[in-house]
């Protein structure tokens, strides 16, 4: 994929800008790069003798944005699970539905169904529709013994290969941990020890993330991923945050994902989980927590120790809001907006189906202020600050999620002129509230097309769709429900 740069000018339509604080819808505007790196958006380009333009591209009836950048998703098995996670019955809150049957129940043996060839498969699928809705950045958090390859490292190394194969900028988070879980004979959640508490695993991933760092032209980047906080001795994490420290390696950290789980560590840790996260020394700018719902029993922010929230705050640690994911199971963040009050850096991802950040941001907004009672509990330019820059700063990129100057031509050309989209009023507002997947029209990545027309440029769709068809057969047809 190795090309001379160019210069390639973005001209005449509407652009979401950054004025080094906020985004800035512009009605009319230009957006320059050059290879892999914006030089300048805003109003119209003044053309320059010292930088030459290469290539027009004419944008009339675009919005010009920045790449989504996707915090949190896993591609080896969410196709799998389709159709089996939801619309199970008791109230939600109560663990007794999305916390106990999916997590414990359904998902471990989806997971041992599926083989490394169905795994790769999916991933295919997955990135080519994260391409295809905008999302220029990802992060993959893979699995370990649980899934049906038990774990081989070949996997995620060939997952990662696809992701760079079609041309995406991805973070790949190979799964580690001290014991995995599964639903117990007396129907409640049993964990069970892996060999030395974790640690071996680590250290294979760490030999994996080391030999993948910044390959691909430096679009695949590593990042450790322990796996969730009620799986994980306090040596695994300990040990984790000394690796980030030696390496600058991001972490993250699957945490408040039940009312279980915020139970299971109060019982064996004896405090909440934000203070067992403390008690370790995870906490930390480098640190996102995915999910980050159930930090009190209630999962209501207003029902956390008020040190405990000011430690997180002051940790500069990252929350990953994933509203669709347990939305349609009957559970909601509370909220959003509580945690930006108390100063707390919230970012987005999709978690599992659909890849798709139109479909996160609205979500998060409409999920937000119906838990407010509010329309005015979070703007849309809130909502969006938190698909973009706020991933970007999770994994302290401050060259990602911004059309400015010196960062990286991460870019999504919106199609605006449609029935929804028109009159425009407020294209930020437009982005969050009304567009959708099928707007996209051309991503670029490292300033190259990854997406032109809605046809990928590096991948096969079609194929990708059939393979993937044949894999959810063979996996369907192992799936063993204890």
């Amino acid at each position: 994929m190795s090309a001379q740069p160019m210069r390639t000018l973005l001209r005449g339509g509407g652009v979401i800008a950054f004025d080094g604080t906020q985004h800035v819808h512009l009605r009319r505007g230009d957006v320059v790069f050059y290879g892999d790196r914006i030089e300048y958006a805003g109003p119209a380009w003044t053309d320059r003798a010292d930088a030459p333009v290469h290539q027009i591209i004419a944008t009339s009836g675009k919005l010009v944005l920045p790449g989504f950048v996707n915090a949190h998703l896993h591609v080896t098995d969410t196709a799998f699970t389709r159709g089996w996670l939801d619309d199970y019955g008791a109230s939600a809150t109560t663990g007794a539905a999305s916390n106990v049957t999916a997590l414990y129940r359904l998902l471990p043996a989806i997971r041992a169904a599926a083989m490394a060839e169905d795994q790769l498969a999916a991933a295919e699928c997955a990135f080519s529709e994260l391409l295809l809705s905008g999302s220029t950045t990802v992060v993959e958090l893979g699995f370990d013994a649980e899934m049906g390859d038990q774990g081989d490292m070949a996997t995620p190394r060939a997952v990662g290969d696809i992701a760079g194969r079609l041309g995406l900028r991805c973070y790949l988070a190979p799964r580690y941990r001290s014991r995995y879980w599964k639903l117990g004979a007396d129907g409640a959640p049993a964990y069970f020890a892996y060999d030395g508490d974790g640690l071996p695993r680590m250290r294979t991933c760490m030999e994996l993330l080391g030999d993948i760092e910044a390959s691909h032209e430096g679009r695949l980047r590593a990042m450790l991923a322990p796996g969730q906080v009620d799986t994980c001795e306090p040596e695994l994490l300990r040990a984790t945050r000394q690796v980030a420290d030696d390496t600058g390696y991001p972490i993250q950290l699957h945490a408040g994902q039940s009312p279980s789980e915020f139970r299971r560590i109060r019982q064996q840790q004896g405090c909440t989980t934000l203070e067992y996260l403390d008690r370790v020394g995870l906490l930390g700018r480098d640190l996102v927590l995915g999910h980050s719902m159930f930090f009190s029993e209630s999962g209501d922010v207003d029902d956390c120790h008020a040190a405990e929230l000011a430690r997180l705050r002051d940790s500069g640690t990252h929350l990953c809001h994933l509203p669709w994911v347990k939305a349609r199971q009957g559970t909601a963040m509370r909220s959003f907006a509580k945690y930006r009050r108390h100063g707390i850096p919230v970012c987005l991802g999709t978690d599992t189906y659909p890849f798709d950040m139109f479909n996160e941001m609205r979500l998060a907004a409409t999920m937000c202020r119906v838990a407010e009672g509010s329309p005015q509990a979070v703007s849309a330019a809130e909502i969006f600050h938190a698909a973009t820059v706020g991933g970007a700063q999770a994994l302290q990129r401050s060259d990602l999620g911004r059309l400015a100057a010196g960062c990286q031509a991460g870019i999504v050309l919106v199609d605006v002129m449609k029935p929804h989209a028109v009159p425009m009023r407020d294209g930020i507002q437009h982005l969050v509230l009304s567009a959708c997947a099928a707007d996209v029209d051309t991503v670029f990545v490292a300033g190259r097309p990854v997406v032109e027309q809605r046809t990928l440029v590096y991948g096969d769709l079609a194929q990708a769709v059939a393979r993937l068809a044949e894999a959810g057969d063979r996996v369907n047809a192992r799936v063993q429900l204890e």
